[in-house]
């Protein structure tokens, strides 16, 4: 684009005319040029009459060339030259200046020394000044025959002052001048469709690039037009400020919208930083010269826009192969649009030198030029066009096949979210979905969730592996489904493939069903018919494997009206369930250990310990034969800061689940020996019980602990309380520590014996000093005579085995007179003490007068 303003700036100030050798009327000759002299008037001083009156003396110059070209001047400038009709006829002729941006033109025909004609007309002055309607001057010159006329023109603008004068022949002139208005019209044509078209694609797609080569090539046709004084003639007839501003306002628009072109076309800012910044730098310049021209002199405004055009020309002419060199596909289109102008550009150049023969191409190959490459741009702004959409559709059609694919994967990511890897079935969240649709369809409606564990499959994995394990329980998976779809109430799970699947699928081998009931009695009849049907063994690789199922229910509203409650309150049922012999069980409040009061206990526990917020109590035990306190039972006592007493029963198991009985058991054993040191420097030498976990029998520093808090404490008694059953979990184990325990110098204590089913032939092996007969047998002696012959053989056995017989849990005197009788060593219960905290303890031990216990 920048290529044609600087050589239209070039050729169209040149004179379109060429040779002439004398002003004379040359028959048959349609054009002459004229031979011109002129005078410099720098101080302004001269006048028509003045040099009419002293034309000698003037120092008139020749013009040699073509133009008489001054540059850029304030000085008027004053033309003469003198037409001759040799012919015997008289003669109509033309005289044209072709150069427009003439301001003020003064015309002066001078007949034997005398002005007969004056005009004045010029691009200052509206159009209608000028003497014949068309955008060039034209000036009437009558002939008459066999004679000389003079004339004289005074030339004033604020441009280039340049004259290329030419006498025609009128006919030949509007014949000649018609052609070329057609040439340039269909020129105008073409680049006004050009940028209506490309503004039009602008409209439609909002692509910038589009509208700057609109903009560009709009810029290069109003530069071109008005050049030729078409808008002064056309848009501003009587408006010549706003004719010229236009001219100052339309280079550097033009050169503005050819460098963000260019910019954006090429894709600059992919292949060089460099030519992006410089064409970012053209254009502001070229806005800044946009604005100058409102400001600065007609001269200056062009000189500026005439010096920036050049090395924006040179840079917009190179970046065209550079970026082609780099890649781009666009940029051959580019290249060779710039060189079919520069070619058109030259040969018009070279035609008007004289250089090259006058022909249509040579006379008007910058037009052509021109026209060639808005075209070829316009055919490369299209196959970007087309090379776009067909990029927008492949990447729509990619689009497509990703959101397909996506869709699917999701499908099937949320298929296995929903769905047991193994059996296929739906999962807990179906199971969890189906719950919450029916709380939300029934208002008074009542349903149960059921979940069936096989309690053996743990066994059958670990015996048979996990890929038998997995084809089992797949086995498993469907035979539940068509056990339980027969059950009146079923809800059907999901449909899928025509098949109806009934059965939720839990993680190992549990399994969920959600059962529509009118009353508790049909839960049970479907849960034991559940039973009855999986009870029975089933095949699997030749064997007959039994699953052993057990049921846990749940039932809304009356134990939840949420879907996740609901499922913990069967797993709470199932867990019960799965100890039982009838394998069924109801969900029970009391029965759930799992509830929120557990998870804030056990997560406090630790730290009640280890901010000694718990305390120890004691319950004193007394020797039947002395009558005097033989030895005090260490209780551990909880009062929580929002719960209050909290029971040992409820916080130790807490403990032993998560292994937090290690702590708890020594702080026991430091504040009971701590106790015993304060009672001792009280003066009361009293053994005390500690009773501990079988959790504690495992810890491989036990015994050491054990035996280090007894060496740090002075004269200790200590007696060490387990129960039966919890030595039973690991025998040996258990046998072993309490041998090692014995050694340290404490004595044993076998809690609650009775109640648990270790054999005679254990307890005997065991070190143990102590037996304590279970409260349990003690509660109804008075009444139970099948007690009390249970109580005297288990004394009698005991006797003479060796151990100390302790009752725990006597409540009345009646009960210690037949411990009496039965030879019982020792008791302890609330007749006696209740459990006391240790400053009662000590004011009880006073009040008995030291130790006698009982009167």
């Amino acid at each position: 684009m920048q290529l044609r303003l600087i050589l239209l700036l070039a050729t169209v100030l040149l004179s379109p005319q060429l040779f002439a050798a004398k002003n004379e009327v040359q028959p048959g000759v349609a054009q002459q040029l004229l031979n011109l002299s002129y005078v410099e008037d720098a101080s302004n001083a001269l006048n028509v009459d003045l040099i009419l009156a002293s034309e000698d003396s003037i120092a008139w110059t020749e013009v040699y060339g073509e133009i008489a070209n001054f540059g850029y001047t304030d000085s008027p400038y004053w033309f003469k030259f003198t037409v001759s009709n040799p012919s015997n006829v008289d003669i109509d002729k033309l005289l044209e200046v072709s150069y427009l941006q003439l301001d003020y033109i003064d015309f002066y025909e001078i007949k034997n020394g005398e002005v007969v004609n004056t005009y004045q007309t010029g691009d200052r002055y509206p159009f209608s000044k000028r003497l014949i309607d068309h955008p060039y001057f034209l000036f009437p010159a009558n002939l008459p025959a066999k004679s000389s006329t003079e004339y004289l023109l005074r030339v004033q603008t604020g441009g280039t002052v340049q004259l290329p004068a030419h006498l025609w022949d009128s006919q030949s002139f509007f014949v000649e001048i018609g052609k070329e208005d057609q040439i340039h019209a269909i020129f105008y044509g073409i680049l006004a469709v050009l940028a209506l078209f490309n503004f039009f694609i602008y409209l439609a797609l909002r692509e910038k690039t589009y509208l700057y080569y609109s903009m560009a090539t709009f810029g290069y046709a109003f530069f071109f037009a008005a050049m030729r004084g078409k808008t002064f003639q056309v848009l501003f007839p009587s408006l010549p400020e706003i004719h010229n501003q236009s001219i100052l306002i339309v280079i550097p628009f033009t050169m503005l919208f050819s460098a963000l072109f260019a910019r954006s076309f090429l894709s600059l800012k992919d292949y060089s930083k460099l030519l992006d910044q410089c064409t970012k730098v053209i254009a502001a310049l070229a806005f800044a010269c946009m604005v100058g021209s409102f400001f600065l002199s007609y001269a200056d405004s062009v000189r500026i826009s005439v010096l920036l055009s050049i090395p924006s020309y040179l840079i917009l002419l190179a970046i065209g192969p550079i970026v082609w060199a780099k890649g781009a596909h666009l940029a051959r289109y580019y290249t060779i649009a710039w060189g079919l102008l520069t070619a058109g550009t030259a040969m018009t150049s070279l035609n008007k030198a004289g250089v090259i023969p006058n022909s249509f191409i040579s006379e008007y190959g910058m037009q052509i030029g021109s026209a060639l490459e808005a075209i070829l741009l316009t055919i490369a702004l299209a196959e970007r066009l087309y090379r776009e959409r067909e990029d927008k559709l492949t990447a729509q059609d990619s689009t497509i096949r990703e959101h397909k694919e996506r869709l699917q994967t999701e499908i099937k990511l949320v298929n296995q979210a929903l769905h047991h890897p193994i059996t296929q079935l739906p999962n807990r969240a179906c199971f969890e979905m189906l719950i919450s649709d029916s709380i939300r369809r029934r208002n008074e409606g009542r349903f149960a969730v059921c979940l069936i564990n096989l309690t053996r499959f743990h066994e059958i994995n670990k015996t048979l592996g996990h890929n038998n394990a997995d084809l089992l329980i797949e086995e498993a998976a469907s035979l539940i489904n068509k056990t339980v779809q027969k059950l009146p109430g079923i809800q059907i799970a999901e449909i899928k493939d025509s098949d109806s699947f009934y059965a939720f699928s839990f993680e190992g081998a549990t399994f969920g069903i959600l059962i529509d009931i009118e009353h508790s009695e049909q839960v049970r009849e479907s849960a034991n018919e559940i039973i009855k049907n999986l009870y029975q063994p089933i095949e699997f690789k030749g064997m007959m494997l039994e699953l052993d199922p057990a049921i846990g229910v749940s039932t809304f509203p009356e134990n939840g009206r949420e879907a996740s409650t609901l499922i913990r309150h069967a797993n709470v049922a199932l867990e019960t369930a799965e100890k039982s012999d009838r394998k069924l069980d109801y969900y029970q409040p009391e029965q759930d250990r799992y509830n929120a009061r557990r998870l804030t206990l056990m997560s406090e526990l630790k730290q009640a310990i280890s901010n000694n917020q718990l305390s120890l109590y004691f319950q004193p035990k007394i020797n039947l034969s002395t009558n005097t306190v033989t030895g005090l039972e260490a209780l551990i006592r909880w009062h929580h800061q929002r719960f209050g007493f909290v029971r040992p029963d409820e916080f130790i198991p807490i403990a032993e689940q998560t292994g937090i009985i290690k702590p708890l058991t020594r702080w026991v054993v430091k504040e009971a020996l701590r106790v015993q040191h304060e009672l001792l420097s009280e003066g009361y030498d009293i053994d005390i019980s500690i009773n501990i976990s079988a959790k504690n029998l495992r810890e491989e520093d036990f015994v050491s602990f054990i035996s280090e808090a007894l060496t740090n404490n002075k004269k200790p008694k200590i007696t060490i309380e387990l129960t039966e059953t919890s030595m039973m979990e690991d025998p040996l184990k258990a046998l072993q520590v309490l041998e090692d325990l014995s050694q340290t110098g404490v004595r044993l204590s076998i809690d609650d014996f009775g109640t648990g089913y270790s054999s005679l032939a254990y307890i005997k092996k065991l070190p143990a000093n102590e037996i304590k007969i279970d409260k349990s047998l003690i509660f109804d002696l008075t009444s139970n005579k099948g007690d009390q012959v249970i109580i005297k053989t288990t004394i009698e056995m005991c006797h003479q085995l060796g151990f100390t017989l302790v009752a725990e849990g006597v409540e009345s005197q009646r009960v210690v007179d037949i411990l009496k009788d039965l030879n019982c060593d020792i008791i302890q219960g609330y007749y006696i003490s209740p459990p006391l905290p240790i400053n009662k303890l000590k004011q009880w031990l006073a009040d008995i007068d030291g130790y006698a216990a009982l009167a």
